[in-house]
């Protein structure tokens, strides 16, 4: 059997998807709302597998759901992962089975074009065809216009699986035309114990990937490494040693965050998590996240009142929609440094 990605903690869209296969009623465009990292681009695939898998009866299909919410490929289960149709879609070679990303930070009209182009033919193999538009929230206008005609007028035996974070993302006249399928942070137990089998790190590092990960498995994968360990030393050590005494410092500091907008987010994700832990240590030190810096955390408890902390963690959540919304990067960090720097 291959190694198919499992799609964890989502037991409700799991739910959903395997409702709309065994009763036949596939919407003509279904819309996959969550953070990224969350198995929305896995779940697209695996659904595509099943509305096509050819091995096993297509009267009771199942996307083989276990206790925890896990998809799991299962020997007579729909999808089986090894017939032809299956195979393809994995390997990504099926010709009914198109998947379309931003090219570079849009998805650009000739993109939408081009799949219109091939929708407009009939499938060459597929029972249904699946079109799966990632990050659909990256749309310029024209793109947004021509997908549009699309929904308004689906092709015969084709399904779109559009994805994006908050529904707010998408144009409203496309995601009114969608049926939607809500996907959750994947809890951090899940992550963790994932982290420690496909890494093959230790279950204490997986597990302080795991809280820094906010509830993404695909960014669990890209910080589980030492150099991500040494950027939390890094900010913690840098934020702990400001004072308002030092303004060029702070100003400084700032411009290096500044720097990157996702470094900065990440960064705000690690901050979020020291100071929880200083609240935590006083009543509950057993619960730290961080508890590789038990010795800093319990020195740094002694200097920082309750009050304190939250509001700097307020400080940290209003820098973290700033950042949403685009605001200017510098301006959001130095802000955030003057919130949060220590008067010694």
């Amino acid at each position: 059997m291959p190694d198919l990605e499992f799609i964890a903690d989502q037991k409700a869209p799991s739910v959903i998807l395997n409702t709309l296969l065994r009763k036949g009623a596939i919407p003509h465009a279904l819309l996959f709302l969550g953070m990224e990292g969350v198995g929305k681009q896995a779940a697209a695939i695996r659904f595509a597998m099943a509305c096509n898998c050819i091995a096993n009866s297509v009267d009771t299909p199942d996307l083989c759901l276990d206790e925890d919410g896990v998809l799991k490929n299962l020997i007579n289960k729909i999808p089986c992962g090894v017939c032809v149709s299956c195979r393809k879609i994995l390997s990504k070679s099926h010709p009914d089975i198109i998947e379309i990303k931003p090219s570079g930070s849009l998805i650009k009209i000739a993109q939408v074009r081009d799949l219109c182009h091939i929708l407009a033919l009939k499938p060459y193999e597929a029972k249904i065809r699946v079109a799966i538009i990632s990050d659909v929230q990256a749309m310029n206008a024209a793109a947004g216009n021509a997908i549009l005609k699309v929904l308004e007028e689906p092709p015969e035996s084709t399904v779109l699986i559009l994805t994006a974070t908050e529904q707010s993302d998408v144009i409203p006249t496309i995601a009114s035309r969608c049926q939607f399928i809500r996907f959750n942070p994947v809890s951090e137990k899940r992550i963790a114990q994932m982290l420690v089998e496909a890494n093959g790190i230790t279950p204490d590092s997986a597990a302080i990937f795991a809280a820094m990960a906010n509830g993404s498995f695909k960014r669990a994968l890209d910080i589980g490494s030492v150099v991500e360990l040494k950027k939390r030393d890094w900010i913690i050590n840098e934020i702990e040693s400001l004072s308002l005494e030092e303004i060029g410092k702070a100003m400084f500091f700032a411009e290096k965050l500044a720097k990157d907008k996702e470094e900065f987010l990440k960064y705000l994700d690690i901050l979020k998590i020291w100071y929880r832990d200083i609240i935590v240590f006083k009543y509950h030190p057993e619960k730290i996240i961080f508890f590789d810096l038990l010795d800093k955390i319990q020195n740094a408890s002694g200097r920082h009142t309750n009050a304190d902390i939250f509001s700097k963690l307020d400080a940290i959540e209003l820098s973290r929609k700033n950042i949403r919304a685009n605001a200017n990067l510098r301006l959001t960090a130095e802000t955030l440094l003057l919130q949060v720097a220590q008067t010694l």
